[in-house]
């Protein structure tokens, strides 16, 4: 993995990905359920299987074409490579932001995001120490991944989301819970995966408890009407898990039944 930092502790995961013979890197997005490419020379001859709608976490919707990428792979710095020989990936014209490697692409997998060595591992044996958390399902169709937590006294769900470069919380559970949060700045310029922005609070979470005693404090937040986000990811989820909560440790994610996704979480090594 290319670890890029950025400011309040945020920053983004890029992963060499090889389409056919093209290869280049796509930043990797756990909170978006497929894959996003934009139309460049080396993919418009793809086949067009239809079109959709693809909706950013701030509501951007962009009409864009469902094309068929023949032998995708994950290229390994060690080992073989984890690739599809078939993958249907959304194609937009134009985006302002970085190619995204979504969740669908990891169907059936197990591995690690070590951040400690930055990189992604993938292994197939259950370790002996293994104890998974379950993920709860988010969303109408349930492709995405919550996390329960705790901030302060108040439960809710959060999105795993690698592609979030700081995390973030819906404003209508911080103006209910409002002695949980510091404010740091009235507004700020935030942008998403894709590309697009806007203009939001900033907030420290005073304490985010992600259960097993992995509780941390002050954690910068973002703050914006969750709005389009929470037709995506459902009313139980209040927040964002970005880069700058992720990257505090090392996790294990296991895809092989993708009824029962699960996850370990482990302190980064001091």
């Amino acid at each position: 993995m290319t670890l890029a930092s950025g400011g309040y502790d945020g920053g983004r995961i890029y992963v060499p990905v090889r389409f056919g013979n093209v290869m280049g890197k796509m930043r990797l997005d756990t909170g978006a359920s497929t894959s996003r490419i934009t139309l460049a020379p080396w993919n418009k001859d793809l086949p067009v299987l239809g079109q959709s709608d693809s909706t950013g976490a701030f509501g951007r919707v962009t009409r864009c074409d469902d094309v068929e990428a023949k032998n995708v792979e994950l290229a390994a710095t060690q080992g073989n490579n984890v690739g599809r020989a078939g993958y249907e990936v959304t194609r937009c014209a134009a985006s302002d932001g970085d190619d995204l490697l979504g969740l669908d692409f990891f169907k059936g997998a197990r591995f690690t995001l070590d951040f400690d060595h930055s990189q992604m591992v993938f292994f197939s044996d259950t370790r002996p120490d293994w104890r998974p958390v379950p993920f709860q399902p988010l969303g109408p169709e349930k492709r995405l991944l919550g996390i329960p937590l705790r901030i302060g006294s108040a439960t809710t769900l959060g999105l795993l989301d690698t592609g979030a470069e700081i995390s973030a919380v819906d404003q209508r559970f911080i103006d209910h819970h409002k002695a949980l949060f510091t404010p740091v700045k009235g507004k700020t310029r935030a942008s998403e995966a894709s590309g697009g922005g806007l203009v939001s609070r900033l907030y420290k979470i005073r304490t985010l408890d992600l259960g097993d005693g992995h509780v941390l404090h002050g954690v910068y937040a973002l703050a914006y009407d969750f709005g389009a986000l929470r037709e995506a990811i459902g009313p139980r989820a209040s927040v964002v898990l970005g880069y700058n909560v992720l990257s505090r440790f090392n996790w294990e994610l296991d895809f092989t039944k993708p009824a029962q996704a699960s996850w370990v979480a482990r302190p980064r090594k001091p």
